[in-house]
């Protein structure tokens, strides 16, 4: 596990200077306490996804980000919805590392929250990475790029001041 998560992170600093980023760009607003988010979220890349999965046993995408974030007295709503109601937003391009991502699930033309991540790194231009809970490959890090996320983006929320 740690060793995709390992991975994911090299494939970072290769997205992120191939869109002409500066790594102070990528690293605006990483402070120490998100540093340890990230970590801890990437102990469990690789655990299975399970619908209504709250626990390393099993997570779904809103189960995952506030299982992560409550080890940091952070208290996030249970489902996808309510996260995309807390903290402030923020707009594509202002995205930093710990910021949740809200996508549409399966209906790509709908309006409606569906699925959340957490940003690993960001590029100051719109384009990032994130860490989810995916229904296909369990916890894993993804690009907002993808085929499948590019056009499901729908809006961003900070939590970590």
């Amino acid at each position: 596990m740690k060793i995709q998560f390992i991975f994911y992170f090299l494939f970072s600093a290769l997205f992120l200077s191939s869109c002409g980023s500066s790594k102070n760009s990528a690293q605006r607003g990483v402070n120490k306490e998100v540093k340890q988010i990230l970590e801890y979220a990437g102990n469990y890349t690789g655990v299975r996804y399970k619908a209504g999965g709250s626990t390393p046993k099993g997570f779904d995408c809103s189960g995952f980000t506030q299982y992560v974030f409550k080890k940091f007295n952070y208290r996030l709503p249970r489902t996808t919805g309510e996260q995309s109601r807390v903290g402030r937003s923020v707009k594509k391009k202002e995205l930093r590392p710990g910021d949740l991502v809200f996508f549409t699930g399966k209906n790509k033309n709908s309006k409606a929250v569906g699925h959340v991540g957490i940003v690993v790194e960001a590029n100051g231009k719109g384009n990032f990475l994130f860490i989810h809970a995916s229904t296909s490959r369990g916890v894993t890090v993804s690009s907002d790029t993808e085929s499948y996320y590019k056009p499901r983006y729908l809006s961003a929320r900070r939590i970590v001041r």
